[in-house]
Protein backbone atom coordinates (compact mmCIF):
# COMPACT_ATOMS: atom_id res chain seq x y z
CA UNK A 1 0.00 0.00 0.00
CA UNK A 2 1.24 3.53 -0.55
CA UNK A 3 1.65 5.88 2.56
CA UNK A 4 -0.46 8.67 2.70
CA UNK A 5 1.76 11.46 2.59
CA UNK A 6 0.91 14.84 4.45
CA UNK A 7 1.91 18.21 4.05
CA UNK A 8 1.36 22.12 5.88
CA UNK A 9 -1.13 23.99 3.83
CA UNK A 10 -0.76 27.54 3.09
CA UNK A 11 -2.97 27.49 6.10
CA UNK A 12 -0.56 26.32 8.38
CA UNK A 13 -3.17 22.99 9.08
CA UNK A 14 -1.29 19.26 8.14
CA UNK A 15 -3.69 17.46 5.38
CA UNK A 16 -3.93 14.48 2.94
CA UNK A 17 -1.70 15.49 -0.11
CA UNK A 18 -2.84 13.61 -3.18
CA UNK A 19 -0.72 15.35 -5.41
CA UNK A 20 2.65 14.16 -3.91
CA UNK A 21 4.43 15.43 -7.24
CA UNK A 22 3.76 19.32 -7.19
CA UNK A 23 4.75 19.33 -3.80
CA UNK A 24 7.86 17.80 -4.30
CA UNK A 25 8.18 20.03 -7.35
CA UNK A 26 7.75 23.32 -5.04
CA UNK A 27 9.96 22.15 -2.46
CA UNK A 28 12.75 21.44 -5.37
CA UNK A 29 11.88 24.91 -6.64
CA UNK A 30 12.56 26.27 -3.10
CA UNK A 31 8.80 28.05 -3.11
CA UNK A 32 6.52 27.86 -0.78
CA UNK A 33 2.87 28.02 -1.34
CA UNK A 34 2.39 31.64 -0.86
CA UNK A 35 4.96 32.26 -3.30
CA UNK A 36 3.67 30.62 -6.20
CA UNK A 37 0.28 31.82 -5.75
CA UNK A 38 2.43 35.63 -6.03
CA UNK A 39 3.82 34.22 -9.26
CA UNK A 40 0.61 32.35 -11.00
CA UNK A 41 -1.86 35.03 -10.09
CA UNK A 42 -3.86 32.84 -7.90
CA UNK A 43 -4.61 32.76 -3.92
CA UNK A 44 -2.37 30.82 -1.14
CA UNK A 45 -5.34 28.41 -0.30
CA UNK A 46 -6.14 27.85 -4.12
CA UNK A 47 -2.39 26.13 -4.53
CA UNK A 48 -2.84 24.37 -1.27
CA UNK A 49 -6.01 22.71 -2.70
CA UNK A 50 -4.09 22.20 -6.11
CA UNK A 51 -2.37 19.84 -3.43
CA UNK A 52 -4.24 18.77 -0.95
CA UNK A 53 -7.18 17.99 -3.31
CA UNK A 54 -5.46 17.21 -6.55
CA UNK A 55 -7.90 19.99 -7.38
CA UNK A 56 -7.12 20.39 -11.63
CA UNK A 57 -6.10 23.99 -12.36
CA UNK A 58 -7.49 25.95 -16.01
CA UNK A 59 -4.89 25.27 -18.33
CA UNK A 60 -3.19 28.58 -18.36
CA UNK A 61 -2.61 27.96 -14.74
CA UNK A 62 -1.10 25.15 -15.33
CA UNK A 63 0.88 26.25 -17.63
CA UNK A 64 2.28 28.75 -15.84
CA UNK A 65 2.89 26.82 -12.63
CA UNK A 66 4.84 24.31 -14.52
CA UNK A 67 7.11 27.27 -16.02
CA UNK A 68 7.73 28.82 -12.45
CA UNK A 69 8.78 25.52 -11.53
CA UNK A 70 10.72 24.77 -13.69
CA UNK A 71 8.81 21.08 -15.02
CA UNK A 72 6.68 19.90 -17.74
CA UNK A 73 2.82 19.78 -16.77
CA UNK A 74 2.51 16.24 -17.57
CA UNK A 75 4.55 15.18 -14.86
CA UNK A 76 2.35 17.88 -12.53
CA UNK A 77 -0.92 17.07 -14.24
CA UNK A 78 -0.95 13.58 -16.49
CA UNK A 79 -4.66 13.29 -17.33
CA UNK A 80 -5.36 16.42 -17.83
CA UNK A 81 -2.05 16.77 -20.27
CA UNK A 82 -3.38 12.74 -21.94
CA UNK A 83 -7.06 14.70 -22.23
CA UNK A 84 -5.43 17.37 -23.82
CA UNK A 85 -2.56 15.75 -26.48
CA UNK A 86 -1.68 17.33 -29.02
CA UNK A 87 -0.87 15.18 -32.66
CA UNK A 88 -1.13 17.68 -34.86
CA UNK A 89 1.81 20.05 -36.08
CA UNK A 90 0.93 22.09 -32.98
CA UNK A 91 2.25 19.80 -30.54
CA UNK A 92 4.98 21.96 -30.62
CA UNK A 93 3.86 24.64 -29.10
CA UNK A 94 4.48 24.57 -25.41
CA UNK A 95 3.00 28.00 -24.60
CA UNK A 96 2.16 31.52 -26.21
CA UNK A 97 2.64 34.76 -24.67
CA UNK A 98 1.11 38.13 -26.01
CA UNK A 99 4.35 40.59 -24.38
CA UNK A 100 7.78 39.56 -22.71
CA UNK A 101 6.63 40.53 -19.79
CA UNK A 102 3.59 37.81 -19.60
CA UNK A 103 6.54 35.46 -20.17
CA UNK A 104 8.26 34.19 -17.09
CA UNK A 105 11.66 34.82 -16.71
CA UNK A 106 12.43 31.68 -15.80
CA UNK A 107 11.29 30.13 -18.71
CA UNK A 108 14.24 31.59 -20.77
CA UNK A 109 16.45 31.01 -17.64
CA UNK A 110 15.68 27.59 -17.47
CA UNK A 111 16.34 26.77 -21.19
CA UNK A 112 19.49 28.52 -21.13
CA UNK A 113 20.51 26.69 -17.84
CA UNK A 114 19.84 23.04 -18.88
CA UNK A 115 21.26 23.82 -22.66
CA UNK A 116 24.18 21.37 -23.30
CA UNK A 117 24.55 21.40 -27.00
CA UNK A 118 23.83 24.53 -28.63
CA UNK A 119 22.43 27.65 -27.93
CA UNK A 120 21.46 30.60 -30.51
CA UNK A 121 20.15 33.98 -29.82
CA UNK A 122 18.98 35.99 -33.16
CA UNK A 123 17.87 39.14 -31.50
CA UNK A 124 17.70 42.56 -33.16
CA UNK A 125 19.34 44.35 -30.13
CA UNK A 126 19.08 41.60 -27.29
CA UNK A 127 19.18 44.16 -24.96
CA UNK A 128 17.12 42.47 -22.61
CA UNK A 129 19.35 39.10 -22.35
CA UNK A 130 21.55 40.81 -19.40
CA UNK A 131 19.10 41.86 -17.02
CA UNK A 132 16.72 38.90 -17.47
CA UNK A 133 19.32 35.79 -16.85
CA UNK A 134 21.42 35.94 -13.80
CA UNK A 135 25.24 35.42 -14.45
CA UNK A 136 24.08 35.63 -18.73
CA UNK A 137 28.05 36.48 -19.86
CA UNK A 138 29.35 33.52 -17.31
CA UNK A 139 26.54 31.33 -18.07
CA UNK A 140 27.58 31.77 -21.66
CA UNK A 141 30.86 31.14 -20.98
CA UNK A 142 30.88 28.29 -19.02
CA UNK A 143 28.41 26.57 -21.31
CA UNK A 144 31.04 26.92 -24.57
CA UNK A 145 33.98 25.94 -22.52
CA UNK A 146 31.73 22.70 -21.73
CA UNK A 147 31.33 22.07 -25.17
CA UNK A 148 28.24 23.86 -26.23
CA UNK A 149 28.35 26.27 -29.35
CA UNK A 150 27.03 29.34 -28.79
CA UNK A 151 26.07 31.84 -31.04
CA UNK A 152 24.16 35.40 -31.80
CA UNK A 153 22.59 36.96 -34.50
CA UNK A 154 22.23 40.68 -33.66
CA UNK A 155 20.72 43.61 -36.14
CA UNK A 156 22.91 45.65 -38.60
CA UNK A 157 22.87 49.11 -36.26
CA UNK A 158 23.65 51.05 -39.65
CA UNK A 159 20.95 49.76 -42.00
CA UNK A 160 17.96 51.39 -43.50
CA UNK A 161 15.32 49.19 -41.39
CA UNK A 162 17.09 50.08 -38.39
CA UNK A 163 16.96 53.87 -39.14
CA UNK A 164 13.13 53.43 -40.12
CA UNK A 165 12.38 51.19 -37.22
CA UNK A 166 13.61 53.63 -34.90
CA UNK A 167 11.60 56.41 -36.43
CA UNK A 168 8.94 54.21 -35.80
CA UNK A 169 9.40 53.59 -32.02
CA UNK A 170 9.93 56.90 -31.24
CA UNK A 171 12.04 56.09 -28.21
CA UNK A 172 15.01 57.78 -26.31
CA UNK A 173 17.31 54.43 -26.53
CA UNK A 174 17.90 53.90 -30.00
CA UNK A 175 18.67 50.88 -32.02
CA UNK A 176 22.03 51.38 -32.24
CA UNK A 177 22.73 52.57 -28.38
CA UNK A 178 21.17 49.08 -28.12
CA UNK A 179 22.92 46.77 -30.25
CA UNK A 180 26.26 48.73 -29.25
CA UNK A 181 25.33 47.65 -25.47
CA UNK A 182 24.96 44.33 -26.56
CA UNK A 183 28.53 43.79 -28.98
CA UNK A 184 30.10 45.56 -25.46
CA UNK A 185 28.84 43.18 -23.30
CA UNK A 186 30.06 40.06 -25.63
CA UNK A 187 33.22 41.44 -26.10
CA UNK A 188 35.20 39.42 -23.41
CA UNK A 189 33.58 36.16 -24.62
CA UNK A 190 34.35 36.54 -28.21
CA UNK A 191 36.98 33.51 -28.02
CA UNK A 192 34.06 31.89 -26.80
CA UNK A 193 31.03 32.91 -28.57
CA UNK A 194 30.19 33.90 -32.40
CA UNK A 195 29.07 37.03 -33.47
CA UNK A 196 27.14 38.07 -36.65
CA UNK A 197 25.14 41.02 -38.09
CA UNK A 198 22.73 41.09 -40.53
CA UNK A 199 19.40 43.53 -40.77
CA UNK A 200 17.68 40.32 -42.14
CA UNK A 201 16.95 39.25 -38.33
CA UNK A 202 14.31 41.95 -37.28
CA UNK A 203 11.25 40.77 -37.46
CA UNK A 204 11.46 37.24 -36.25
CA UNK A 205 13.99 36.33 -33.32
CA UNK A 206 14.31 33.17 -31.85
CA UNK A 207 16.53 32.09 -28.70
CA UNK A 208 17.59 29.04 -29.55
CA UNK A 209 18.52 25.91 -26.83
CA UNK A 210 18.97 22.52 -27.56
CA UNK A 211 15.42 21.64 -28.78
CA UNK A 212 13.90 23.95 -26.93
CA UNK A 213 13.34 27.30 -28.20
CA UNK A 214 11.82 30.88 -28.23
CA UNK A 215 10.29 32.85 -31.27
CA UNK A 216 9.38 36.14 -30.88
CA UNK A 217 7.52 38.17 -33.77
CA UNK A 218 7.88 42.03 -33.90
CA UNK A 219 5.12 44.44 -34.04
CA UNK A 220 5.96 47.54 -35.71
CA UNK A 221 6.05 50.30 -34.07
CA UNK A 222 6.05 48.61 -30.71
CA UNK A 223 9.47 47.73 -28.64
CA UNK A 224 10.82 44.33 -28.22
CA UNK A 225 8.62 44.25 -24.91
CA UNK A 226 5.30 44.23 -26.83
CA UNK A 227 6.26 41.24 -29.27
CA UNK A 228 4.64 38.37 -28.81
CA UNK A 229 6.22 35.04 -27.85
CA UNK A 230 6.07 31.21 -28.39
CA UNK A 231 7.91 28.58 -26.78
CA UNK A 232 8.67 25.53 -28.72
CA UNK A 233 9.79 22.50 -28.08
CA UNK A 234 11.39 19.82 -31.09
CA UNK A 235 8.49 17.16 -30.83
CA UNK A 236 8.89 16.06 -34.90
CA UNK A 237 10.78 16.28 -37.67
CA UNK A 238 10.51 19.08 -40.39
CA UNK A 239 7.83 20.87 -38.02
CA UNK A 240 7.76 24.26 -36.69
CA UNK A 241 10.81 24.29 -34.48
CA UNK A 242 13.06 22.84 -37.69
CA UNK A 243 11.59 25.54 -39.64
CA UNK A 244 12.05 28.14 -37.53
CA UNK A 245 15.19 27.37 -34.89
CA UNK A 246 16.93 25.88 -37.58
CA UNK A 247 16.51 26.30 -40.99
CA UNK A 248 15.88 29.99 -40.53
CA UNK A 249 18.33 30.45 -38.10
CA UNK A 250 20.98 28.89 -40.52
CA UNK A 251 19.97 31.02 -43.20
CA UNK A 252 20.17 34.46 -40.86
CA UNK A 253 23.96 33.06 -40.18
CA UNK A 254 24.89 32.05 -43.55
CA UNK A 255 23.47 35.80 -44.47
CA UNK A 256 25.27 37.83 -41.57
CA UNK A 257 28.96 39.29 -41.45
CA UNK A 258 30.80 38.73 -38.42
CA UNK A 259 31.17 41.76 -36.12
CA UNK A 260 35.10 40.74 -35.59
CA UNK A 261 37.51 39.67 -37.64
Amino acid sequence: MIPVLTAPTASGSVGVVPNEVLRRALSEAKLTERQLAEKVGVAPETISRWISEDRLPYPRLRWAAAEHLGVDEVSLWPAAARAALKIGPDREVVSVYPTRSAMPRTVRQRMVDNASRELTFVVFTGYSLWADIPAFSATLRAKAEAGARVRFVLGDPDSELARLTEQAEGTPLTLAARIGHTVHELEPLRDVVEVRQTFLCWGKGVTRCDDEAILTVSVLGRTGTDAPRLHLRRRQAGGLFDQMAVRHVDALWEAAAPVWP
